[in-house]
């Protein structure tokens, strides 16, 4: 490239940013523009007749020739002001029109390396915080196991050995000290996840045994809560695979108890699908479904972040971290998979995941597969009956849910069930929400009686909610 006089005597090359400084082959400077007069801290007359020896004295030194091949290509050097003080700059140089002239474009960049050191300490004082606080949580959720551990020992051995109102007592303590491992566990794993010290084990496992004992974890609760499970697994997808069996076991928990968490009438379903088969790789793909108190647009956007709930009411009212989806969507990930949710306020939530997994050395598939409890169905689910009716106060489907819900109310009361009792309380008056003021009420009072275990108390509101609900829907 060549550049003539007519250029550097045009207001382009002396308004540049740019550093300009045309050079003769001893190094003595013809030529500087207004930013390298600025930049350098010369008069315009003095720089020129200054030598590039003065200015880039790590290139050109005293007593050796200039070396034209030296700054042929963009590279990093110092230029020195007048004052002795220098700043980093990128340079180039070019040949000149002229017989041996050059010129040199040089830009500071000293801004740009102070904010690129100021992002790298920010960088480095990020990661030692990260890993101080990780070591934090993983030191005091271990101390806390230790605890937690101990009162539930304490407790189960005293089971049998006390009455029925101490054994309720006790009944509470494990299932506090059983919901306080799985926070300790949950943040141990948010901890690994976010220092990067988790990995994937991954060994041959039996892929239908592992569905039903995903599954039968939750059948307590399901029953519990008077919920329909509906089961759709595909045929054809293998019976071994290689992978993390215990991490594919944890995403689908999290998912699984968080339909059933969230859904007090109706169902929750679990659907699997092969969506792709190589020689030694397969997709699956997951879908777990609920008729529960579903998300708004908001809510969803953050659901994946850690130690958010798609509301705050929602801690209050079911409890939770609110790490069990970031880290389901880290493991998911992890699996070389993604995770997605669609959901509408009122009308239930629906949970997909993909994951790559290897296919096992082990032949096998359903057509061969006995069943581990017989909870895996193959039948299709053709979706959704009349669930959406449930919520309408006085419909066929919420009139006959209600007559179901309030005899076995009253029987578990005879018999002494409360916390079952306190369940179908709930669910009677999820029933009753688009009601009047008065039937919530009413319901209300029943459940606290309920919550209190006063069996004169809890009978007498149920007959007043059950005349009350016949009074307004007719006979149930």
């Amino acid at each position: 490239m060549s550049v003539d006089k007519e250029w550097l005597s045009s207001r382009i090359a002396d308004e540049t940013i740019e550093l300009v400084l045309v050079f003769e082959d001893e190094g003595g400077i013809i030529w500087a523009n207004e930013a390298a007069c600025q930049k350098l801290e010369y008069e315009s007359p003095d720089l020129t007749g200054c030598s590039m020896k003065q200015i880039f004295r790590q290139d050109f030194r005293e007593q050796e020739p200039f070396d034209r091949l030296k700054l042929t290509e963009k590279k990093e050097t110092a230029a020195y002001r007048k004052n002795g003080s220098c700043f980093p700059v990128h340079v180039r140089t070019f040949p000149g029109k002229e017989e041996g002239t050059y010129i040199l474009l040089a830009e500071d960049i000293a801004d740009r390396k102070s904010m690129d050191m100021r992002s790298k300490r920010m960088r480095q004082d990020e990661e030692e915080n990260l890993r101080a606080r990780n070591d934090f949580v993983s030191n005091v959720t271990h101390e806390l196991r230790t605890p937690v551990n101990g009162i539930r020992g304490h407790a189960s051995t005293l089971l049998d050995e006390v009455g029925e109102e101490q054994r309720k007592t006790l009944e509470l303590i494990l299932h506090c000290c059983n919901n306080m491992s799985a926070i300790i566990d949950n943040i141990l794993d948010y901890g690994k996840l976010g220092s990067g010290k988790f990995t994937i084990d991954e060994k041959e496992f039996d892929f239908y045994k592992m569905m039903d004992r995903a599954i039968a974890t939750h059948m307590a609760e399901i029953n519990k809560k008077e919920l329909r499970l509906n089961l759709d697994v595909d045929q054809t997808i293998p019976q071994f695979l290689v992978g993390d069996e215990l991490r594919l076991v944890q995403i689908i928990n999290n998912l699984l108890s968080n339909a059933i968490k969230f859904t007090m009438i109706g169902s929750v379903g679990v659907v699997v699908s092969r969506t792709e088969q190589t020689a030694d790789e397969v997709e699956l793909f997951f879908m777990v479904k609920d008729s529960g108190i579903g998300m708004t647009q908001k809510e969803q956007d953050k659901l994946f972040q850690s130690f958010t709930q798609a509301d705050a009411s929602i801690t209050r009212r079911f409890g939770g971290t609110g790490l069990g989806l970031a880290i389901t969507k880290q493991l998911v990930e992890l699996m070389r998979g993604s995770i997605q949710v669609e959901s509408e306020k009122g009308k239930g939530s629906t949970f997909s995941f993909s994951v790559r997994l290897k296919t096992g050395s082990t032949e096998g598939g359903a057509a061969s597969y006995k069943g581990y409890e017989g909870l895996i169905s193959f039948a299709k689910d053709n979706g959704r009956t009349d669930e959406d009716d449930f919520s309408r106060f006085g419909e066929p489907a919420n009139k006959e849910e209600l007559k179901k819900r309030m005899e076995k109310l009253v029987l578990s009361i005879e018999l002494g069930t409360w916390d079952k009792a306190e369940v179908l309380a709930s669910t009677v008056k999820e029933l009753v929400k688009n009601s009047d003021d008065e039937m919530r009420r009413l319901v209300l009072r029943m459940e606290m009686a309920i919550r209190k275990s006063n069996y004169e108390k809890s009978i007498a509101a149920c007959g007043v909610v059950k005349d009350a609900i016949i009074q307004r829907i007719g006979e149930l």
